[in-house]
């Protein structure tokens, strides 16, 4: 914890902030048990008033039916836990007889719908089969199925203007008790709207000139409808609006798709310049050995890498451009020292910025062990170009990990599909 707070800030009184931090953990722990010991106080104290049981033996009936969970306990100590279904109390004859009276009463207002009356009857009945609240139950029978369903429903296809009567019965039964409701329902075509009637008018026609060019080679459209000439045309599909919103999305992704192009260069310039860290550290390590200074050793590692360039035999290396900027602000001026910093920064990565760190002090200190720390910063850059490799490695190997389960499906796929067949056969 210390060390973690030490990274999180800059005091260096870290007792005292360690101390603030498990106070605060303190405090809230305690804070969370308060709470929890006020909730369950009230859960505690609130939980007797949703018992249902009374005087210890007797549970509520309802209208419908529920189940509880008991503990039966035994004078030896026992203790058995039982769930208790509770019925809906069973009626009496006469409270039956009421009952059934009272929803005979009742019944055409409930199945009447969305109509006005059973005197004109256009859209679906609703015939309940039982009546919510109460133990009755309903059963339906029709003295014909020519426009009804028994479930109310009108069969459209059979309506007829002037109307059809359909006897609906009813039985409703409550415990031992049952009672008869019979209603006589007239049954019409639904009303129109002046849009579906015209559109009903227009199905028709083309129905009617079907029926005149059926033998014919080609579908003829009717050009009157309902008295009126009419005209037809083709309804096109336009495709500029799809294509519209295609261009606005592919321009969306093509925005997105280009940041994200920009990061993955971003990083890759970051992996070729880890790559030749070693290889540029190798040369000055070289040249600075063989007598040169660390300036002129530069200015010959950018002048053999431009000249390799114009030649053809390398690609542009963003290290190397980097050192070459450095060059050229060497030679308009700008002090050495400031050079190399700039360098460091511009190249962002540790490497190079240790790099970079050792050059300055070379100038200000010496070049005294400069060789060594240059020695041993290579072998440092070597290991870390290995483990960049082995890690590029298992990203290539993780790519390559979809194609070879889709490979894979498709062996198993051309293993069984046979074996399959052959056993049909």
């Amino acid at each position: 914890m210390e060390e973690n707070l030490r990274l999180l800030g800059t005091d260096r009184d870290i007792s005292r902030k360690l101390n603030d931090y498990y106070a605060e953990k303190l405090s809230l722990m305690l804070k969370i048990l308060s709470v929890g010991m006020v909730c369950s106080l009230i859960l505690f104290l609130t939980a007797g008033r949703n018992s249902v049981l009374k005087e210890g033996y007797f549970l509520p009936r309802k209208e419908r039916a529920y189940t509880r969970e008991l503990s039966l306990n035994t004078e030896d100590g026992g203790k058995t836990e039982v769930a208790i279904e509770v019925e809906p109390r069973e009626l009496t004859d006469a409270e039956s007889r009421a009952l059934l009276e009272e929803a005979v009463s009742g019944m055409e207002s409930r199945i009447l719908g969305g109509n006005v009356s059973l005197e004109e009857v256009r859209s679906d009945l609703n015939l309940v089969q039982e009546i919510e609240g109460t133990p009755i139950r309903i059963e339906w029978e029709l003295d014909n199925y020519e426009t009804l369903n028994l479930d109310g429903s009108l069969r459209l296809e059979n309506l007829k203007e002037e109307g059809s009567l359909t006897e609906l019965t009813a039985r409703l039964t409550c415990g031992e008790e049952e009672q008869i409701y019979r209603a006589a329902v007239r049954t019409l075509p639904p009303l129109l709207t002046e849009e579906e009637a015209w559109k009903e008018t227009v199905e028709n026609a083309v129905a009617a000139s079907q029926e005149e060019s059926r033998q014919q080679k080609m579908k003829k459209l009717p050009e009157e409808v309902d008295g009126q000439p009419v005209e037809w045309q083709e309804k096109l599909p336009v495709p500029a609006g799809g294509m519209l919103a295609l261009t606005v999305l592919a321009a969306v992704l093509a925005y997105l798709a280009r940041d994200q192009d920009l990061k993955k260069q971003v990083l890759e310039r970051d992996r070729q310049m880890q790559r030749d860290y070693a290889r540029i550290v190798s040369k000055l390590v070289l040249l600075m050995s063989a007598g040169a200074a660390v300036r002129k050793a530069w200015e010959m590692i950018v002048k053999d890498y431009q000249l390799k360039k114009e030649r053809g035999q390398i690609k542009s290396r963003y290290a190397y451009e980097e050192m070459a900027l450095a060059c050229y602000e060497m030679q308009s001026g700008v002090a050495e020292t400031k050079a190399y910093e700039n360098f460091g920064l511009r190249c962002r990565l540790p490497c190079y910025l240790k790099l970079s760190a050792l050059l300055e002090q070379n100038l200000r200190k010496g070049s005294r062990g400069l060789g060594q720390l240059l020695n041993g910063e290579v072998a440092e850059a070597f290991e870390q170009r290995k483990a960049c490799a082995l890690s590029q490695g298992e990203e290539a190997s993780t790519r390559l990990l979809f194609p070879m389960i889709l490979m894979l499906a498709v062996v198993l796929l051309l293993i069984l599909l046979p074996a399959a067949m052959s056993m049909q056969i």
